[in-house]
């Protein structure tokens, strides 16, 4: 007998492979009649509660639904484990249940997991304590079930584009990296190589320290006008960056998403309009 979870996370990873609006690694959605973005995640599951129930909200006409860096999140109070893996499945029962409408983003944790590295915070290694979480909760299963979360997360594309000229995606490449990632590895599959450092898939997941110009020539290389990014932990739950994006962070007491509507135009200007905090979702 098969391991249901270990499935789940198979056809999740199958259904974003195959998305038909999927070009290379990027996502052509035109125009929703709404869009919510959630900065990272990491395994807050009362803020990504709240955020899914705000989300189911618009009953027959529910949003598309970014989501981005879901695992890696503080121990369990009860069990002193990570349990990040519980919010991945479900936001991977979600992907099934509404493909159209549910998308996760490649996060540097992500690749960090599925390539056998390690992120330290505090001293601890959180993808030693994923690991330990999933072998925690799944017990016997646990080998097929990381296995299926790896295929999982090495699926998820880097960006996501919107006909109102917005781009997301995690992060973008630091200034003085971006001839290591270049624009090419938006328009193909990754190969395993690319998640390397200094290579193109992990450069675009873990820059940092984006400039005014950078953004400007990387804007006009992608023929868009405004980015909406994550990868900061920002206590406030947003960052702007001058003058062409926003950061923001979903997994803090102030965190916040970014909503809007397919044709609205978001700009430095009148970004923090569409900046929510989940708190009062």
């Amino acid at each position: 007998m098969g391991c249901v979870v270990a499935d789940i996370f198979t056809q999740a990873a199958e259904l974003t492979s195959s998305d038909p609006h999927r070009q290379g690694n990027v996502l052509h959605l035109g125009s929703p009649e709404q869009v919510v973005i959630t900065g990272d995640i990491h395994g807050n599951r009362e803020n990504l509660t709240k955020i899914l129930s705000y989300a189911a909200s618009g009953g027959d006409a529910p949003p598309t639904l970014i989501l981005q860096e879901i695992i890696h999140g503080v121990p369990d109070v009860r069990t002193g484990m990570d349990r990040s893996v519980e919010l991945l499945l479900r936001a991977a029962r979600l992907k099934i249940s509404n493909p159209a409408n549910v998308h996760i983003l490649l996060g540097n944790h992500d690749v960090a997991q599925f390539t056998g590295s390690e992120i330290t915070k505090e001293g601890v290694g959180v993808c030693k304590g994923f690991v330990e979480g999933v072998e925690f909760t799944y017990g016997d299963d646990a080998p097929a079930v990381l296995e299926a979360v790896m295929t999982f997360l090495r699926s998820l594309p880097l960006g996501i584009r919107f006909d109102n000229r917005v781009f997301v995606s995690h992060s973008l490449p630091s200034p003085n990296r971006v001839e290591l990632a270049g624009i090419e590895i938006l328009a193909r599959t990754s190969q395993d190589e690319d998640f390397l450092r200094g290579k193109p898939a992990y450069e675009w997941v873990w820059g940092r320290n984006q400039t005014p110009e950078q953004l400007d020539e990387l804007a006009a290389e992608l023929d868009v006008d405004f980015f909406v990014l994550g990868h900061r932990h920002i206590d406030e739950g947003y960052l702007m960056i001058p003058q062409r994006a926003v950061a923001i962070n979903s997994n803090t007491p102030r965190g916040v998403v970014c909503v809007f509507n397919g044709d609205d135009e978001l700009s430095f200007q009148n970004i923090r309009k569409h900046l929510g905090l989940i708190s009062k979702l």
